[in-house]
C-alpha cells in the first residue's frame, strides 16, 4: 500500500501564493468583463421632486390612500381579535374611533 506524499510547508506556501496571484488577476478581470454587453442605463428624465410616486416621509402620510387602507385593515383585524378572544377590545374601540375621526 503506497501513501500519497504530503505537502511540505514550502509547497503549501507556494500553493497559497499561487492562489492569491490567481485571485488578484481573476477578480479585476471578472469586474471588467461583467460590465460588457450591458445596454446604457438611461438617466431619469424627471427630477425627484416632480416624479410621480408615493411620498413616504411626507407629513401628509395620514391622508395617503394606501396608508388609510392598511390602517382600516389593521383596525378590522383588531376588532375581529376582540370578537373572537375578548382581548384588546378597548384598543379596537380606540383604533376605530381614530379611523372614523380621520375620515373627514
Amino acid at each position: 500500500m503506497s501513501r500519497q506524499p504530503s505537502l511540505a510547508a514550502g509547497d503549501l506556501a507556494r500553493l497559497g501564493c499561487a492562489l492569491l496571484v490567481g485571485l488578484a488577476v481573476a477578480f479585476p478581470a471578472g469586474m471588467i468583463f461583467a460590465g460588457r454587453g450591458e445596454p446604457e442605463r438611461n438617466p431619469r428624465t424627471e427630477s425627484a421632486t416632480t416624479a410621480e410616486r408615493r411620498q413616504v416621509f411626507s407629513p401628509d402620510v395620514l391622508d395617503d390612500p394606501h396608508f388609510r387602507a392598511r390602517q382600516r385593515r389593521n383596525v378590522e383585524a383588531l376588532e375581529r381579535h376582540c370578537r373572537e378572544s375578548g382581548e384588546l377590545c378597548a384598543e379596537a374601540e380606540g383604533a376605530r374611533a381614530w379611523l372614523e375621526g380621520r375620515a373627514d
